[in-house]
């Protein structure tokens, strides 16, 4: 059998595991010179079908696969890199104490030939990320760079083989923590890649780069897919739809009303971004943060909890002077944070689900033992809340999808019942279906009481959730908007021009 025809053609693929399918007989067509956007909730399939390109998992007999009308075996690592299959994975596959100049040789080798020689191997490097970003120190560890940098770092990597004419590009949420005007960059990379005649195959959960990047877009739901379609012939409440399986009538819900009582007040607040802040949060109350990377946006929420010192100004919970750079103070006080680098800053991987949602409060144990039991019975419920899939709490954190990790984090801080929630990107890497959780989650804390600051580059998601909206520009607190100024027109654009604080 012989699948004829340009580009990678994929048959009947399946994979099961132990107790769950996740892959059924999914066909798919990729075209050279074309952009192929996969959609579909966490746990709908499209990491495990990577995976099965990229031939880390090995897929059910009777899956199929062509190249080139070349068949291709899946389920080998090295078949799938002769081939010109290239990947950014969520696990960028960075080695962090490497520095940018041996983390780009990584799966490849070093320019010299005979002898390792640093400056132009220095040169080499630059050059190579010069299409991407100008301001990298490339004998820097990469673990000193920020997330943005290290996707681009695993990015220019991935190119430095050029994957030409006949070749596949896969890219899994590549701009999950990407500022906007470096999403830009990599859309005009893909292009260009796009041009040389590769295939691009485009995993994403935001639907807005579907239709500025992709020409044609599959929808997986439960391991089986839905629908292919030319990106022109849908729109987003279609998409929506065949994502969720069910029209989605409302995916933002009404924002809970703030109250009187002020529970955390910062003054004159200053760090390293951060020039001069200001401001009260109310019980009951959602309150936005925006502007654009480096504006002081996304530093706000560490320097509130304490994550390190501020160089002046105070933050008072309750009326109390919150005690600086004491996480375990702002803890105690009723402050939970969820920072957007959840990987490095928020979880820990080698643990289990229920063992990352007690971590902050495991409370006192006869004898000093925390019994599986016992921490299974505490952590379910808030996983069942956040609907965290799959629902187990002795399942490795590990092997959980970027989204339903996110929301076991978040369920972590609700279980200790913090009345101040900080958080940063908080639906970051999460489908459409996770994001309403987490949004039914945080309504239902302000309504009991809780505030909660979401500091988001998202500007749609502010204007829906929130009451009101404060916009960082050049480390200052410019503008607040709320009511019917509040708009995401009007989040972008006092982002990127003076505004007046009200």
């Amino acid at each position: 059998m012989n699948e004829g025809g340009a580009g990678l053609h994929l048959r009947r693929v399946s994979k099961t595991f132990p107790a769950q399918r996740a892959l059924a007989d999914v066909d798919l067509d990729l075209e050279p010179g074309r952009v192929h956007a996969l959609l579909g909730q966490n746990g709908s399939g499209k990491s495990t079908l990577i995976k099965i390109l990229a031939g880390y998992h090995t897929p059910d007999p009777g899956s199929a696969a062509w190249l080139n009308g070349e068949p291709l075996t899946l389920g080998s690592p090295s078949a799938a890199h002769r081939a010109g299959l290239r990947f950014i994975h969520q696990d960028l596959g960075l080695v962090p104490g490497l520095d940018v100049v041996d983390n780009l040789a990584l799966g490849t080798r070093y320019g010299g030939r005979w002898w390792l020689r640093e400056r132009p191997e220095a040169a080499a490097a630059r050059a190579l990320l010069s299409d991407f970003i100008d301001d990298v120190d490339v004998r820097r560890p990469v673990r000193d760079l920020s997330a943005a940098q290290q996707t681009i770092v695993a990015i220019a990597r991935a190119l430095r083989d050029r994957v030409a004419d006949g070749g596949v590009l896969v890219l899994d949420e590549p701009t999950a923590t990407l500022p906007e005007h470096e999403v830009d960059v990599l859309f005009e990379t893909v292009r260009r890649v796009q041009r040389t005649g590769a295939a691009v195959l485009y995993v994403t959960h935001r639907l807005g780069e579907v239709f500025e990047l992709a020409d044609t877009v599959t929808v997986l739901r439960d391991g089986v897919k839905v629908r292919t379609t030319a990106v022109s012939a849908t729109d987003h409440a279609d998409l929506i739809a065949q994502i969720a399986g069910r029209p989605l009538e409302q995916l933002y819900p009404t924002p809970p009303e703030k109250r009187e009582q002020v529970l955390l007040s910062a003054r004159h607040l200053k760090g390293n971004t951060v020039r001069e802040a200001g401001f009260d949060l109310h019980s009951g109350e959602i309150l936005g943060v925006a502007g654009v990377d480096g504006s002081g946006r996304d530093e706000l929420n560490s320097l509130l909890f304490g994550r390190y010192a501020a160089d002046s100004g105070e933050v008072r919970v309750d009326g109390r002077v919150l005690a600086p750079a004491q996480p375990s103070s702002s803890i105690a006080a009723g402050l939970g944070y969820l920072p957007a680098d959840r990987r490095n800053l928020a979880a820990t991987p080698t643990m289990t689900v229920a063992e990352n949602v007690t971590l902050p409060k495991i409370g006192k144990r006869p004898l000093g033992w925390l019994s599986r039991r016992s921490e299974t019975r505490e952590t379910l419920p808030w996983i069942r809340r956040l609907r965290v899939v799959p629902t187990d709490p002795q399942r490795p954190f590990s092997t959980l999808s970027g989204g339903n990790q996110q929301k076991a984090l978040l369920a972590r801080w609700l279980r200790c019942g913090s009345r101040v929630l900080l958080l940063d990107e908080p639906t970051q890497g999460v489908d459409i279906a996770g994001k309403r959780a987490i949004y039914d989650a945080l309504g239902e804390a302000a309504r009991d009481g809780a505030g909660v600051i979401v500091a988001s580059s998202d500007a749609d998601e502010l204007a829906e959730i929130c009451e009101r909206v404060l916009v960082f520009r050049d480390g200052r607190l410019t503008t607040a908007l709320e009511g019917p100024a509040l708009t995401a027109g009007a989040i972008v654009t006092a982002s990127l021009h003076e505004g007046k604080a009200s």
